[in-house]
């Protein structure tokens, strides 16, 4: 008897499918409010709401992204005047990373938007059940990493 393997019975694939298209609802949910932020900008952009100036690698970190690809991203933002780099003063091959006024502007316009969107994502899911999916999550993660 062949042994059948389903990928879309995994929970990787699960998982997977379950973020892109939450992802996707939020970036549409951006749009319908007349900005064209993707989500992880917004994350970016959140994270330096709340730690303003630290370094670009701990952007990527916080992403979980290679730095060719957190470089694309604050590349993008920085275009849209959000962010500003500045190299280090003790090593320049190290940046820091700034909001600009027009990415705190834009982060407190988007706070409401994001809030409606994780309420309408939550709806109908007990605080316990969120607290249980999580620490699934974390186990998952944990097991990922042994």
């Amino acid at each position: 008897m062949q042994n059948k393997f389903k990928v879309e019975e995994n929970i990787d694939y699960i998982i997977s499918k379950t973020v892109q298209v939450i992802k996707n609802s939020l970036y549409k949910n951006f749009k319908e409010n007349g900005y064209n932020i993707t989500p992880e900008q917004w994350s970016l952009l959140v994270k330096l709401y709340d730690e303003d100036g630290i370094y670009q690698k701990q952007l990527g970190d916080y992403l979980f992204k290679d730095k060719p690809t957190i470089t694309r991203i604050l590349d993008i933002i920085e275009d849209k005047n959000f962010i500003i780099r500045i190299p280090d003063d003790k090593d320049r091959r190290k940046t820091k990373v700034y909001l600009t006024q027009d990415g705190k502007n834009l982060v407190k316009d988007l706070i409401p938007v994001a809030n409606d969107f994780q309420e309408k994502l939550t709806k109908d899911i007990s605080a316990s059940e969120i607290e249980n999916f999580t620490r699934i999550l974390e186990k998952l993660d944990e097991n990922v990493c042994k």
